[in-house]
């Protein structure tokens, strides 16, 4: 093979990476964007709860903001 077949051979892969790192940083970005979403989503609807059904649910009006961020811990954790 020629150095200009290998030279081509070598830049598309470059060019493949590169596509590949693009697309991947995208999708991150996408997936934030729609946790973000979901979050506030989330946060609004138990916001609009009155306290005795939060309290059916096990959730005090407190602890809204860190369920709908992180997740409810479960039962034995600290």
């Amino acid at each position: 093979m020629s150095i200009l077949g290998q030279e081509l051979i070598t830049d598309r892969t470059v060019f493949r990476r590169l596509f590949a790192a693009a697309v991947e940083t995208c999708r991150s970005g996408i997936v934030f964007v729609v946790r973000i979403v979901r979050i506030r989503r989330d946060r609004a609807r138990l916001d609009e709860l009155p306290d005795y059904l939060l309290h059916d649910i096990g959730v005090g009006r407190s602890e809204i903001r860190w369920i709908t961020r992180y997740g409810r811990r479960e039962h034995g954790e600290a």
